[in-house]
Formats: C-alpha cells, structure tokens, sequence
C-alpha cells in the first residue's frame, strides 16, 4: 500500500475511532442524565398526585380522582399510572404501550433505559387510604437520545469529509516531492541521472531530495569519468593520435578478427594508400606541413568509409593507409578505390601539396580460407602494381579463376538469395552463452546458414551484407522470427532463452518494426523468452531510434542488447541512455587476449564501466583455454565462442 493511502487511511481510521468514542460518552453521559430525570420527573408527579388526590379519596369522590389521573396521564409523558388501595384492590390503571417508531429498535435495545417506578401515599387525614404508582415513557427519552446521536454522527461525518479532502490535498502536495524521487530513483536505474531544481519547503523532504541530486550527480560523474578514461585507454592502445584514425596494431587485430572468426563477415577487401612525396613536404614545410597533409588525407578517407559501413580505416606507417573493407565484393573495391583516388586530389586543390602526384592504392580481396600473410602480400603487391602504373592510380590483386568466390556480382547474389527467400531455404543453429564460470547458461544465439551452390553452409557474415546491400535483409530477419516463433510453439518443453540478431535496416524500418510488434503481440508467451541483439554501428547510425526501438521491445517483454561491441572509436557515453541488458565485446578484442596486455587493461576497464550502470558484458569468440583463463580474471558476465560450444542445430 502506497504511502498516501496509508495517511489517508489513518485518518479515516483516525476519525472514526474518535467519532465512536465522543458518540459513546456522550451518549451514555445523557443516558444517565435521562435517567435521572425520568425518575426524577415520575416521583414528582407521584408525590403531587398524592398530595392532589387526598381530599377528593377523603370525600369519597370517585370521578374526581379518576378525572385527575386521566388529566395527568393524558399528557403523554407516561408509561403507567395506578391507584391502588391499601389491601390491594386497583381503584384506576392507566398504561400506554405506544413507542416511537421513528427510533429503530436497535437502538432502543442498545441503549436499554431502566425507568424506575415512583410510589407515594394518598393520605384521608392521618389514615393512609391508597397507594399511586407513577412510571415515566422512556419513549421521548429514547427519541432525545437518538435525535443527539443523528446529530453527533452528522457532524462527524461533514467534518471527516471536509478533514479528508483537506488532508487529500495537503497530503498529495506534501508527497509530490516524494512523488518524484520516486521517478527520480527509477531514472537512475534506467541510467537517467536527473536532477530535482524545485526543492520542497519541507526540512525533511528537502534533505532527501538534495541527497538523491547529490547521488544522481554521483552516480553520472563517475560513469562519465569511466567511459572516458575507457575511451582514452582504447585510443592510447589502437589510435594513431595525429589522424584520429586506427594504427598498425588495430589493423592487424581486424584482419585476425575478420580472417580467423567463424562467424564474422568472411569476404572483403584490404586497401592499402601511401602517400607520395611526404618527405618533400616535411622539408618544404617542416613537419607541421606533413602533419596537415596526414591529418587531411585521414579525413578524406573517413568521410568516403561513411558510405561503406562495416569498414575501418588505420595509418600503419608514416606514409601509409590501411582499409579493412568487410561483406565487399570486386564492384564494391572497384568502386571504393576509384573514388578514394579522386578524394585525394583534394590535397592539391587545399595546397597542401604543390605536385599532382599525390598517392597510389592497392587492394587484395579475401575469402573464406585465406591467409593474413596471403591478403597482406597480394595488397602489398597490389600497391607496387599501381605505382608502377603511373600517378593517383589503384590496381585490385585479381586471384586465380579457381580461387575467386563462387558468386562475384550483384546480379548473381540477387538471384541466388532470392530463390533462397521464396523458398524459405534458411537452416538455424544455436550458439550457447555461458556465465563465466561456465555452470549457468545465459542464453542461446540464434545464428542463420544457408547452403551455397555446392550444399556448404554459409554463415550469415558471407552472404548477410549482400542480402543488406539489396535491400533482402528485412526478409532474412522474418524468415528468422517466423521459423524460430514455430520452433518455439512446438518445443514447450524448452524454456530457455534465445537471442536473435536483427540487421540495422530493420532496426531503422517502421515498416518491419510495425511488423514485428504485431507478430510478438499475438505470441506474448514467446516474448520473455526473447532477446534481439543490434550490432553497435547500427545503433549509433540513428540513436534516438534505437532507444525507441529498444523500448518498445523491452515494453513487450522481450530483452536487448548490443552485439560486436567495440569495433569503432565511438564514445561510450550514449551506453546511459539505452536500456540494453549486455554487451557482447566484439571478438577482435578477445582474440589473443592472453598476450595482448592492452586489451586486458581495456576490457576491464569497459566491464567496470558497463556494471556501474546495470549492464552485463559478454566475451565472444573464445577460441582457446589461454583465452578462458585470462577472461575469467576481468569481471566478465558471460562467455561465448567455439571453445565453450559450437554451433548446432536448432
């Protein structure tokens, strides 16, 4: 029961044994008032009768005693009145029996007055002659008593009812700012750390508000400083600091990352840029001059990858640029190194540098199976290809024939996924997660495969950003919730939790979303066993509807959270608006985790700050025992990759 209820409630309460109180004794107070009067009033009227009646019983006439009877008697104020003679003959008897009805006799039976017969002695001369009995009629008594207590209960009950709206009001405007610490204190645990401006007169309630404003101060300050500090030990480990972009080390993490995981996208496209000239500039313009060319050509190169999401640009050495360009095919690269040519022209147009012969590019494709040194040595090959071709040129490494993957154009994956879709080709499999001490399972990952031409299995990450790219994902993502809701109908006995990953073009349609809410809405026994996972880019492509997105699933029952977290330098401040239940650490950070004391350092800096506002973290792509062991010394929650479990069937 709410607080308010609780004073409202004693107040009535309150009233009402106050009300019972005064109405008892004053109530019995006239009670005993009343009985002495009606003894009083009876042994008046006995003595005066007696006295009045002497002379006409000396007289022996008979009908002037009757008459003086009947004419106090008729006055109605009388139960009884008798003259009765010395040797016990009843010479007159009057009685009324009337009552007045308009007292319920439940009250009559509570109250219960006990009225006294009043005797006195008719006297002729020195000789008694009779006796007169006279016995008072309650009945007005009763009526006074009720009448007193109607009155005693109205005037409670209109003072209540006044107290009440009163205390109503008094008491909601007192609680108001309880009211909304009580918000304030569900803000903070969602991650809003409001802060109450108006404070309440009262010292009490005033205290409290300024200690939960100093708390939600607090509690934001130190997340804050948290995610800070995380995002400068990921920068100082993985950022060139001159370019903003990734350095050598962040470069060769995403190509063992992309090369090397099962699950991740398994074609794409290294591009390797180098500068011409550098040294020139440095000795024209002195450093600075080459640092504003480095800076310059680093931007152009992040403002063409927008386009080309999920890519990653690094500065691996002086001169050079890496582009780790995942789900690309050869019309994609082509496309992205013709362009990235013309972007760099830009440098002669600013006059950064003062000769057209600004850089040259060279790209190798990769494809499930390939080599980090393989990929590596054919861009490596690529670029000396195209400076030997002449200035601002690119070269793409072309494999062999027997080599290239089994669809190369767009035409062809359109065709190919769209059998499948019409169809309903799809297989799922079940990846599980684990707490980190591998006894408790925190859910399965729904992963999806379809069969090449030759009837092999690709993961999602091969054919998934093609299906994106034309615009075929949202019809994935439905085949996957409509398989999966079936699997949950006819498995009852099954009450585990599942995780399904959605694109983010669907997260971003309103069209699916729409969708999705109907189809969850018509089996909302499924829901709490649900959790869509979102990777990171797509969220941070448009927050606001992401947060909406997120809380409208979670308003159904369903669970969020965000996968491959990590993989850009975005800002970890937008994690205290989103009401996400994990993090899964993008794998490229766990990979060789045992040796990499920067990843440690940083991934228990990122658990630290994920905990400090209720949210989980999980490791991905645990591949070795090496792995484990360092991942269970860092505070993580959960634990996935194919050394804990493999993909199986669903």
């Amino acid at each position: 029961m709410t607080l308010y209820r609780q004073l409202i409630l004693s107040i009535f309460v309150l009233f009402i044994v106050t009300f019972l109180g005064t109405a008892a004794i004053s109530t019995n107070n006239l009670r005993q008032f009343l009985d002495n009067q009606l003894d009083a009033h009876a042994q008046d009227t006995a003595t005066s009768l007696g006295l009045s009646l002497s002379k006409p019983m000396q007289n022996d006439d008979f009908p002037v005693v009757a008459s003086m009877v009947d004419a106090i008697f008729d006055r109605g104020y009388y139960q009884s009145i008798s003259l009765t003679t010395t040797d016990g003959n009843t010479l007159i008897a009057r009685s009324n029996s009337a009552s007045h009805s308009d007292v319920p006799e439940w009250f009559r039976d509570l109250i219960n007055l006990q009225v006294p017969a009043a005797e006195a002695l008719v006297m002729t001369g020195w000789k008694q002659a009779a006796t007169v009995e006279v016995i008072s009629h309650p009945g007005y008594a009763y009526r006074e008593l009720w009448v007193t207590a109607l009155d005693t209960f109205w005037l409670f009950f209109a003072t209540a009812a006044l107290v009440l709206i009163l205390g109503f009001l008094a008491i909601r405007q007192l609680l108001k700012p309880l009211h909304r610490v009580e918000t304030q204190a569900d803000a903070i645990c969602e991650r809003s750390y409001t802060v109450q401006n108006t404070l309440p007169r009262t010292r009490e309630l005033r205290r409290v508000v300024e200690a939960m404003n100093r708390l939600s101060t607090t509690i934001n300050a130190s997340f804050k400083a948290q995610s800070i500090l995380t995002e400068q030990l990921r920068e100082h480990a993985y950022s060139d600091p001159l370019t903003g972009l990734g350095n050598r080390r962040y470069f060769d993490r995403l190509l063992h990352n992309f090369l090397e995981s099962a699950e991740t996208p398994t074609r794409g496209a290294v591009v390797l840029l180098e500068l011409c000239h550098l040294e020139q500039v440095n000795k024209k313009s002195g450093y600075l001059g080459g640092d504003q060319v480095l800076m310059r050509t680093g931007e152009l190169i992040k403002a063409r990858l927008e386009n080309y999401i999920p890519s990653q640009a690094c500065r691996i050495s002086g001169a050079g640029f890496g582009i780790v360009a995942a789900d690309m095919c050869n019309e994609d690269a082509d496309e992205l190194a013709s362009m990235l040519s013309k972007d760099i022209l830009q440098l002669h147009i600013d006059n950064l540098v003062d000769h057209t012969n600004i850089a040259n590019l060279g790209f190798a494709m990769w494809k499930p199976g390939d080599t980090i040194n393989g990929v590596l040595s054919n861009a490596d090959f690529a670029l000396r290809s195209a400076q030997s071709l002449g200035e601002n040129t690119w070269f793409r490494h072309e494999p062999p024939a027997s080599e290239q993957f089994i669809l190369q154009g767009a035409g062809q994956w359109r065709d190919y996924l769209g059998r499948i879709i019409q169809g309903e080709e799809i297989t799922l499999h079940i990846q599980p997660v684990f707490s980190c001490s591998g006894q408790e399972l925190l859910h399965q990952e729904i992963l999806l495969r379809i069969a090449d031409q030759n009837g092999r299995f690709m993961t999602a990450g091969v054919f998934m950003p093609m299906a994106e790219r034309l615009g075929l994902a949202m019809d994935f993502d439905k085949l996957v919730i409509d398989r999966f809701l079936k699997h949950l109908k006819s498995s009852k006995q099954d009450n585990s939790i599942y995780a399904i990953n959605l694109n983010a073009g669907s997260l971003h349609d309103p069209v699916f979303m729409e969708w999705l809410c109907n189809r969850l809405g018509k089996h909302c026994d499924c829901a709490p066993r649900m959790v869509f996972e979102f990777t990171e880019h797509g969220v941070l492509r448009d927050l606001r509807t992401a947060r909406d997105v997120i809380k409208q699933l979670t308003g159904i029952g369903c669970g969020c959270g965000i996968d491959h977290f990590g993989h850009g330098f975005g800002s970890f401040g937008y994690l205290s608006s989103i009401k996400v239940q994990y993090l899964k650490i993008d794998g490229s950070y766990i990979r060789n985790i045992d040796t990499e004391s920067d990843n440690r350092f940083f991934i228990h800096a990122l658990t630290d700050t994920a905990h400090s506002i209720g949210i989980k973290v999980i490791a991905e792509s645990i591949e070795t025992a090496e792995e484990l062991d360092v991942i269970k010394t860092l505070n993580i929650d959960g634990i996935q990759g194919y050394l804990t479990g493999k993909p199986e069937s669903l």
